[in-house]
């Protein structure tokens, strides 16, 4: 029984360590899932899902006749060089029962007409290519707001962060957290998040689904610079983001939001 309870033990430490290993290896990808438009151009636009780092997009244009139609394809992770991550996948075109009539399954064809690609160079920007039956089209495309979403609450969770590019390079990999309740708060026409040992004063602009905060902090233990929030999404559960910044010690840093919203 002893050595079964050893072996038992020894089987589960490896098992944990090598999914902890694992875990940590692995890159969660950037959330693109969103209405998307080029807002110069109305009429059409790509509406995206995504399950891990596979996105499925359905463009809905014009054809050649003027015709409203649309397109779908999943598209996969090709590459990611000097932070622009690419996703790409052959188009489709579907047809199917008309409308009114009962749905027959038979009658949905599948038909490939070219690819589509999209070149994110941050979690609010991209770059559509698509050909379709030898027509093509590049188009610069944002997230579609078109309602207020609030990011403003009680929260209970951290930032996390880690320091690079220091004028001191010893500095370098400083990771620093600050857990507990915070807040997020529109005070005097800007936004106010206050977390334990900081506070940021700065500016909110919404992307779609997600939203930013640009401005300065200053915290407690005399640390004061810049700050940037990105991909804020804020929902029933809690909120999470990324930020970037510069300290006044002369180091850069990079980190994460996490939090769930206090329950009232």
């Amino acid at each position: 029984m002893i050595v079964r309870s050893k072996l038992l033990r020894a089987v589960l430490l490896a098992a944990t360590l090598g999914t902890a290993a694992a875990v940590h290896a692995a890159t969660p990808p950037i959330n693109y899932a969103d209405h998307w438009q080029n807002s110069s151009e109305p009429g059409w636009g790509l509406g995206l899902t995504q399950n891990a780092d596979v996105l499925f997009g359905v463009l809905y244009i014009y054809d050649t006749g003027q015709l409203p139609t649309w397109y779908a394809s999943t598209l996969d992770f090709a590459s990611e060089n000097g932070g622009v991550r690419s996703y790409t996948g052959t188009l489709y075109k579907t047809a199917g029962p008309a409308l009114g009539q009962p749905f027959d399954p038979s009658l949905v064809t599948y038909t490939a007409v070219g690819t589509m690609t999209i070149a994110f160079a941050d979690d609010a920007h991209g770059l559509l290519t698509y050909t379709i039956s030898g027509y093509g089209a590049t188009k610069n495309i944002t997230r579609f707001t078109y309602a207020a979403n609030s990011i403003a609450g009680e929260y209970m969770g951290s930032t996390s962060d880690v320091t690079y590019n220091c004028a001191n390079p010893s500095r370098n990999g400083e990771v620093t957290n600050d857990p507990g309740p915070f807040t997020i708060a529109v005070e005097n026409g800007e936004m106010v998040m206050r977390f334990p040992t900081c506070t940021v004063n700065g500016t909110f602009t919404q992307q779609g689904q997600i939203g930013q905060v640009e401005g300065n902090y200053g915290c407690s233990h005399g640390g004061n610079g810049t700050i940037k929030f990105t991909g804020l999404r804020s929902e029933k559960g809690g909120i999470v983001g990324s930020y970037t910044g510069r300290d006044d010690f002369s180091c850069s840093f990079r980190g994460n939001l996490g939090g769930m919203r206090k329950l009232q």
